[in-house]
């Protein structure tokens, strides 16, 4: 047996080289930011002073940077998930990364992409077949589609618009985009 285990075994808390070894793996596995790093950290160590220093040793080695994870994660989501921006944003303040960070990354990696076109793709992936095929008449079922596009990060603007391709009362769209946008005061 290792070390490390051995240290686990006696204290179930790890030493500041066994944290370090730890954290090492950790970043090996998944890019993390670094508040989803610490709060991991702070659940093994035996001292807490240990974290910091920890964090602090692997930012000077360039493994933790919560600014490479944003630019990362925005260009990831953007590029397979199809999703908007204010749900990139979300996603990267629940991860702990610091609000000008994840505005610039998010800006960066959708700033020459159409937000209607993206919200279009999202439709097309969420009708499959159905897309460009059938005229949904049912306000039900747009209304569905219409809070799916909403959560999935885009305008209300952009969603209706990506809708039109796909709805048969187009005029009732509009007034759920309109009441949207008043409600909430974004486009």
């Amino acid at each position: 047996m290792g070390s490390v285990a051995r240290i686990r075994e006696r204290s179930g808390k790890l030493e500041a080289e066994a944290l370090y070894a730890y954290a090492l793996r950790a970043l090996g596995r998944r890019s993390l930011t670094q508040a989803e790093l610490e709060s991991r950290l702070l659940i093994r160590c035996a001292d807490q002073r240990d974290v910091s220093a920890i964090l602090q040793r692997l930012r000077d080695a360039g493994y933790l940077s919560d600014e490479q994870v944003a630019e990362s994660h925005s260009a990831f989501r953007r590029e397979y998930a199809l999703i908007g921006r204010k749900r990139v944003l979300g996603e990267l303040r629940r991860r702990g990364v610091n609000e000008e960070t994840a505005a610039k990354a998010v800006a960066d990696a959708y700033d020459d992409s159409d937000e209607i076109e993206l919200a279009r793709e999202y439709l097309r992936r969420k009708l499959g077949a159905r897309f460009g095929q059938v005229c949904i008449a049912d306000r039900k079922e747009l209304a569905r589609l219409y809070r799916a596009l909403l959560r999935a990060g885009f305008g209300p603007v952009a969603v209706a618009d990506a809708l039109r391709c796909v709805a048969a009362d187009t005029e009732w769209l509009e007034a759920l985009a309109e009441a949207s946008v008043s409600d909430h005061g974004d486009a």
